[in-house]
């Protein structure tokens, strides 16, 4: 079950869960408030809930909400954790990394919208190599083999497993965070296929084949850094 509330002047998306405890995130790129919250919370502890965290959700929102990129000399992008310089040349279209940061090569007359395809294509091919390199040892590692995998642009999730088809689906966004989160992120996925919760069960697998999940997932749900 889900809705939508307004609390604090932010509109937030309230998930119903077979949970004990609340929980609450912040989502990029726009700062979305999301709450999961075990069946029955009220409306009253939901409204309080969220004005006892009101600094920690307005400073993430700023850490989280990016301003629009015109994809020009002089910006900066994010990859595997570094933000790197950007340079745009006139060429065919494509990214290639350089000594000094990204060379973007695209028409003369490509427009924001032209070169943001140009490089979310860059970041599919980034990602696929990287998934590519540590698929076999991801899976020896977690004791569980998937029949696939997939790269989606999700909004809420940075990864899923269809348990039923052993299928992985890893967030683009991925290509943005450290390596390890990708990682992390693989191998949470793979742990479903031996527990489909996350039950104490799931985290004893997931204790025995990375056992320094806690500390990867604080960086990347942006405990200490400006993701989530």
């Amino acid at each position: 079950m889900q809705k939508e509330l307004r609390a604090d002047d932010y509109v937030i998306r309230v998930e119903y869960k077979r949970i004990k405890n609340m929980y609450l995130r912040v989502l990029p790129p726009d700062g979305r408030v999301q709450i999961s919250a075990p069946l029955g919370t009220t409306d009253a502890r939901l409204y309080a809930f969220v004005r006892e965290r009101r600094a920690w959700i307005d400073k993430q929102r700023l850490l989280c909400i990016q301003p629009s990129r015109l994809y020009e000399t002089g910006e900066s992008l994010p990859l595997w954790g570094e933000e790197l310089p950007l340079t745009v040349c006139i060429g065919r279209g494509g990214v290639r990394r350089s000594p000094e940061g990204l060379l973007l090569f695209a028409p003369a007359a490509a427009d924001t919208a032209a070169r943001a395809k140009i490089v979310q294509a860059f970041y599919r091919a980034e990602l696929r190599r990287a998934i590519e390199e540590i698929w076999e040892a991801c899976m020896r590692q977690s004791g569980a083999r998937a029949n696939e995998w997939r790269i989606r642009d999700m909004k809420t999730r940075w990864g899923s497993c269809n348990v039923q088809e052993r299928r992985i689906c890893l967030n683009l966004r991925l290509a943005l965070k450290p390596p390890e989160c990708l990682r992390y992120v693989l191998l949470h996925e793979l742990c479903h296929l031996h527990e489909r919760g996350h039950g104490k069960a799931f985290w004893a697998h997931m204790d025995a084949c990375c056992p320094d999940w806690r500390a990867i997932r604080k960086r990347l749900n942006g405990k200490d850094a400006p993701c989530t």
